[in-house]
Parts: structure tokens; sequence; C-alpha cells
């Protein structure tokens, strides 16, 4: 009998993992109202950086199944902006599915994309990053960094999120899955940015 390969192996447990939760279909009638106290706590003015809330369509909402979001741009006194995403669910994994996703479905096209590391107080941190390029209008471009907390961890994988969500509900561990987003015009302002938003949104 052939042995199987241990990554095969790996990924067979993980996905096994996964399936115990399954993916509803999105319905208008079950969106999540509730909005984390984390989340209104955010102060506007973050330092140099000021800013003011950006409204999102019905559908993004109905989508996520959740309105446990936070969107917002900020800006320094450069006129450097960051758009800071926020979306967590204590009880449903969908809500942190890759920004990929929601940019290529936008009608922009992916034309970079690599994995990095930043390092906040002393932590580091794994991030992903990517360059989104508008199909209409190929000057506007769109510099995207994200990463995942699930508890107190923090990763860039999204099926290590997935599956450490799982294990924490399997568990009965009290835990929450957030997506954090930043996109701006250019990389450069993200260590800065992120420095000063992580301590209001970590636990």
């Amino acid at each position: 009998m052939p042995r199987l390969d241990k990554g095969f192996l790996a990924v067979l447990v993980l996905f096994s993992g996964l399936s115990l939760f399954p993916l509803a279909m999105p319905t208008s009638f079950s969106v999540d109202q509730t909005l984390d106290p984390r989340f209104k706590a955010i102060p506007y003015q973050i330092g140099e950086w000021a800013g003011k809330d950006v409204e999102l369509d019905e559908r993004t909402y109905e989508i996520l199944e959740t309105k446990n979001i936070l969107s917002r741009l900020y800006q320094d006194p450069n006129k450097e902006t960051v758009h800071l995403l926020l979306v967590g669910s204590n009880k449903d994994r969908r809500v942190a599915h890759p920004p990929e996703v929601c940019y290529t479905s936008s009608h922009f096209d992916i034309v970079s994309s690599k994995a990095g590391e930043f390092e906040v107080f002393g932590q580091k941190i794994q991030v992903k990053q990517f360059v989104a390029e508008d199909q209409n209008d190929p000057r506007h471009k769109e510099h995207v960094l994200y990463f995942y907390q699930v508890g107190k961890r923090f990763t860039a994988n999204y099926y290590a999120q997935q599956l450490q969500f799982a294990v924490n509900t399997l568990s009965r561990q009290a835990s929450q899955i957030l997506l954090i987003r930043l996109s701006a015009s250019s990389e450069k302002s993200f260590q800065q940015f992120l420095e000063q938003i992580l301590p209001h949104v970590r636990d």
C-alpha cells in the first residue's frame, strides 16, 4: 500500500476540520447587526491621523452577513491617506475572506502580491500585500495590506485563521475572527499607521 505524503495528510485534515462548519449562501434576512464595542471606541483622531467614516452599500453587508464592520479613511497633515477596514465576527468565519476576492469582483486586477512582516512594539506580524489595478482606469492603483486576528493570534494565512477559529469553536473557547485591512495609493505609510492603530484593535 503506498504511503501518503505528510503534506497531503495535513491538507486533508485541515479541510476535514473546516467541513464541520459549512458555508451557507448569504441572505438579506440574516445580517448580523451587532457592532463590536472596540470598533465604536476607535478614535477618529489617532496621532496625526484624522479619520472620517466611509459608508458601505447594503449589498456588501448582505454578502458578508454582518454589519460588524468599521470602514474609515484616515489622513495625515501631508495628505497621505489610509483606508482602514475591520470586519469581525464571534460566530461566523465567512466574514474574513481574502480581500483579493473583493477587489477582483469589483473590476480590479491583482498585478503583484507578496508576503511580508512588520514589527510593531516588538511583535512581529506576518502580513500579505498586493497591488490592485482598476480595469477601467489602469492609472488607478491601490496598495493593500491585510492580516487576520483570531483570539490573541495574528496570521496572514487564510487557511490558518479558518482552522484556528474552528478549533477554538470546537473547544468552546471565546474567540473572534477579525480581518484587518489597510489600503492606500502607496505602501509608505503602512508601518507608521499600523503602529498607531493596532493598540486600538487587538485584544
